[in-house]
Formats: structure tokens, sequence, C-alpha cells
């Protein structure tokens, strides 16, 4: 796990001053464990202090430790298995408040990539969107919530919105209009039968997007555009928190794209459900 950060340690390891050697060691002697505590808790484990930790990322090369963890995590992402990542979760000491703690996880984990959200990656693909005949949104297992959730949001607006089944693919892109766009959707450990899906996509001449964590993924190599958004597990779940954050983004776009369109299609569905008295 993390093989070239753990050599470049080792390597530097005899010109360290002694107390960034104890955080080394530590991180070493414990590396799946370190790879998701924060700078405060290594210190602690290791008997030195958050500052030690910080300047021995930057010793390592690292402009700060957010960039030293991220760049560990990510050689390790997709390895962990969901067994493992429990088994990771447990070796952590929790307040007695869980939600808090989850919470607050999520965010210090995702904090790095946060800031490398693309604003302009997601008004291209809410532009795609607005352009397109037909939109597939491909997202299996976890990632499924993920698909559906946007097309309830985009069939307020757009009436040829799918989610197909992953046994039904073909079928779907086989018919689908020329000007069509399929969004492939898939985070770590990635679906495979999803970058399938846009490979055969392609294939057919579709229009591609991603959305997906990083934009060396495996599915944004075969997505003719990527919006990447950070997403981190929590325990033995695939927590997709941020990634809903970045879909409201996309679809607050897609409204402002269309302006009036959308206001009168909202008037619309507005009469409609009251008079069909889906409200209380």
């Amino acid at each position: 796990m993390c093989k070239m950060i753990w050599d470049l340690m080792k390597e530097k390891f005899d010109r360290l001053p002694r107390a960034q050697k104890l955080v080394a060691s530590y991180m070493l002697d414990n590396p799946s464990e370190s790879l998701f505590m924060t700078a405060q808790q290594i210190g602690v484990k290791s008997n030195a202090s958050e500052a030690t930790v910080f300047r021995l990322a930057t010793a390592l090369g690292f402009s700060g430790f957010p960039e030293f963890k991220e760049a560990l995590q990510k050689e390790a992402k997709g390895r962990l298995s969901t067994f493992g990542r429990l088994v990771e979760h447990h070796t952590h000491a929790a307040t007695q408040n869980l939600i808090y703690d989850v919470i607050v996880s999520e965010f210090e984990k995702a904090a790095p990539g946060l800031a490398k959200i693309s604003g302009k990656s997601v008004k291209r693909l809410a532009e795609e969107i607005c352009a397109s005949d037909a939109i597939y949104l491909i997202g299996l297992r976890s990632a499924r919530s993920f698909a559906i959730y946007l097309q309830y949001y985009l069939s307020w607006f757009f009436s040829h919105v799918y989610t197909p089944q992953n046994d039904f693919f073909e079928n779907y892109l086989a018919s689908a209009p020329k000007n069509s766009l399929v969004i492939g959707i898939s985070f770590p450990r990635y679906t495979r039968m999803t970058i399938e899906c846009v490979k055969t996509a392609n294939a057919l001449g579709l229009r591609t997007a991603a959305i997906t964590d990083s934009a060396s993924s495996p599915l944004a190599e075969v997505s003719g555009m990527c919006v990447t958004v950070p997403c981190v597990h929590v325990a033995h779940i695939d927590s997709l928190m941020i990634p809903f954050g970045v879909a409201n983004a996309i679809l607050i776009e897609v409204a402002e794209l269309l302006g009036d369109k959308a206001l009168r299609r909202l008037d619309r569905l507005e009469k409609i459900w009251e008079e069909n008295k889906i409200y209380c």
C-alpha cells in the first residue's frame, strides 16, 4: 500500500531530525492506520507534535500535510476492501457524538479535493445536458442512488432521461438518438460495467461524460468530458455526501441555462402537483 511514498520515507529516514523520525517510524509501522488519521492523531500516537507531522510532509517534498495525506490516499484508493474499510474505522477513537464524527471525518478526508472541483467542468456538463435529445445516466451499485437523484430532477425539464439497468444497456444505447449524452457515474472501487457501457456509447458515436473522483480514473479515461468530485468512504460505506452536493450544482446550472423555459416548466408542474394533491 502506497509503496512509492513509503519507500521515499525510508530513503530519507536517516537524514530526518529525531522528532520527524518518531513520526516516520510510527507511520511506517502502521501504514493502514496512519493513512486516514489527522496530523494531530499521528502526532499523539508517535509521541511527537502536530507541527512535526507537518514538517515531515514538507521534508518529503509536499506543500503540507493535506497534500501528503491526499497522495497517500490516492495511491491506496480502490485497494482497500469493504471489509478493510470497516476494520480501519474501528482503529480510530470516536467521541460520544457519532453523527458529528461521521460528518467531520468526511469533510476532513474530502477537503484537499474540494478546492479542485472545476466550476467550468460543471457548467460544461450542464450545457451538454441542455443540448441533448436524450440523457442516459449510468450509475450502478451505490452510484445508482446518485443517478436516480439526477434523473428525478432532470425529468422536471427534459422528457428523455433514463437510468438503464445493467442488463439492458445495449438495448437503450442501440436505439438512442444520435444527439444523446451518456453520463457514467462511478467512484472507487470503480464498477467495470459502467466503464464498459461508456465504451459502448463511444463506439456508437454518442457523446459521453463522467462524474467520478479523478481525471485519472478508468471511467474518466474513456469519457469525452469529466466532472471530478472527491468521494470518500466512511467505515464500510461509500459516502456520496460530497458528490450529491456537486449534483445540486449541476442541476442549478442546468436551470440557469434554461432560463425562462425552466420557470415555465416549474410553474406548469406546480399546477399539476396542486391539482393532483401531491403534497399535503
